[in-house]
């Protein structure tokens, strides 16, 4: 989806944003910075290495005209005035510092750059990179003179982890660009993505893939498994994404004649969909186009474990659910008064 093999880093600057709760201000750079090939290395894979995992698209939206956004405009200035980098920059800045009205927003350095040659989804196009550093850490420094070593402590940013950014793509102007965004200290979900950017998905294949995996979630847990236990629910689960998987289109009829063997379950589950999108005010499609980035990301949060209250866990098979249900048994014991899982098997594998 995003290949930044090629990209180059055209302009860049440094601020500092403060706590407008606590009433510390701003720190403005007085210019952009200037960056070596070294460094413009690390710094390109510390911005977009997040993003390669990245698989729902976002667009900059605002209720009544997009214009209004206030990220949407300065975005839009930059993309046609380059030169207006380092000013616009500053009402980025500024734009933020507005948006911390609680004590618990962090201060921290503002990186804005801007990028030529990324390719988003086949296309060359530029981008801008909005990155904000929250959480610093201790390192350890190691230097020589002449035959003198020494240690001493020092403070410095993980390279490995971006705290928060946002890459705004120069396509689809007139539909709020294309976002890409993440928050890995996600101590206010509104602050970052809500009331800076106000995003809002792009409802294409991969927010459906998502949205249906969603579902399917909730439909397990709240049907399934109250009624037919846990080990029904994981291959429930599993079997609905090996359904994902192996497909190319979904059709939820289709999905439905494949996945379950009793009509009372067809049944329950259409009654549960109409529910669900009714209490979520929200609209789960019954035909689209799989994502298979998004069943892969999606199938990372499917749990195939069973946790007892004995201590004991049971860890059943995600690729062959059916396996599962074959030689596994369980019941109630009258006479200890408990629950019970009877597993069957041959050999144990070592």
């Amino acid at each position: 989806m995003i290949d930044y093999s090629a990209i180059n880093i055209e302009k860049i600057i440094i601020h500092k944003v403060g706590n407008k709760q606590k009433k510390i201000e701003n720190v403005v750079s007085n210019d952009l910075f200037y960056l070596d090939e070294n460094l413009s290395v690390s710094l390109i894979n510390y911005f977009f290495t997040p993003f390669s995992k990245e698989i729902e698209i976002s667009k900059l939206q605002h209720h009544s005209n997009i214009e209004l956004n206030e990220v949407y405009s300065f975005s839009k200035k930059i993309f046609s005035q380059k030169n207006s980098f380092k000013e616009v920059s500053i009402n980025i800045l500024n734009h933020l510092y507005e948006q911390s009205e609680h004590p618990h927003i962090k201060m921290g350095e503002l990186i804005i750059a801007y990028f030529n040659d990324i390719i988003f989804d086949d296309e060359i196009t530029s981008a801008i990179g909005v990155f904000k550093v929250e959480r610093k850490q201790n390192f350890f420094k190691f230097s020589q003179r002449d035959r003198l070593l020494g240690i001493s402590l020092a403070e410095g940013v993980n390279s490995k982890k971006l705290d928060k950014g946002c890459l705004i793509i120069n396509i689809e102007k007139d539909d709020g660009y294309r976002v890409l965004s993440v928050d890995n200290n996600n101590y206010d979900t509104e602050y970052w993505k809500n009331k800076f950017l106000k995003l809002q998905f792009v409802k294409d294949y991969n927010y459906h893939t998502s949205q249906y995996v969603d579902f399917v979630k909730s439909f397990s847990s709240e049907v399934i498994e109250k009624e037919k236990g846990k080990d029904e629910q994981i291959a429930f689960l599993n079997k609905s994404m090996n359904y994902l998987a192996s497909n190319e289109e979904f059709n939820i009829n289709e999905f439905a004649s494949e996945i379950f063997d009793e009509p009372k379950m067809q049944k329950d589950f259409f009654e549960y969909k109409s529910n669900f999108e009714r209490e979520q005010e929200t609209e789960v499609q019954d035909s689209f186009q799989i994502s298979q980035p998004s069943v892969k990301s999606k199938k990372r949060s499917i749990k195939s474990l069973i946790k007892l209250d004995t201590k004991i866990q049971i860890k059943l098979d995600s690729v062959d659910p059916e396996s599962n249900q074959q030689f596994i048994e369980k019941g109630f014991d009258e006479i200890r008064g408990m629950k019970y899982y009877k597993v069957f098997y041959n050999s144990e594998d070592e």
